[in-house]
């Protein structure tokens, strides 16, 4: 087995857990939103991957994937600037300084994907950029049903996204 074989077959033995929304239905269109977490931006592909080999409806719908991800580090720091845990510690290993602490991210990365709904991916990377969200992915499905919804459909994404966030515990 390649060295790509053995990276799918452990990655889906480490099946990530999807969180979903309702369908919403305008005019005959359906939207649903997932999310899970993810700690590295080349997990993208293999999550996507999984949840179309997971639902096969989705691999049916006219715009598959929009979606948004954001990627970071958490980082501690006390309100003297220092990063926590510089301070002194006690036997059992906790900070015994007593600065407030406050949290930060760093390594910082994010991207998105419109999924052929222009405008769509960057309307769900603002939704986790405002909410500080790290370290997720969400995902949009949309199955067209034949009646154009305007900036309605802008609107569908959003909630779905929200609420499917919510749901997950993220929000």
């Amino acid at each position: 087995m390649n060295l790509v074989g053995r990276i799918k077959y452990l990655y889906s033995t480490m099946s990530k857990s999807w969180v979903e929304s309702e369908i919403l239905v305008d005019r005959k269109s359906k939207f649903q939103a997932r999310c899970c977490t993810m700690r590295n931006p080349d997990e993208v592909p293999l999550l996507l991957q999984e949840l179309v080999d997971g639902n096969k409806s989705i691999s049916k719908a006219s715009h598959p994937h929009m979606y948004a991800w954001r990627t970071g580090e958490a980082v501690n720091f006390t309100s003297s600037g220092e990063v926590k845990g510089s301070g002194k510690k006690s036997k059992k290993g906790k900070d015994t300084s007593s600065s407030s602490s406050q949290l930060s991210w760093k390594n910082i990365q994010q991207g998105c994907q419109d999924g052929g709904e222009s405008g769509a991916g960057q309307r769900l990377l603002t939704l986790l950029e405002r909410a500080q969200l790290f370290n997720v992915l969400v995902v949009v499905t949309r199955w067209y049903g034949g009646t154009p919804l305007g900036s309605a459909r802008f609107r569908h994404i959003s909630s779905t996204a929200s609420e499917c966030l919510k749901r997950g515990g993220f929000l």
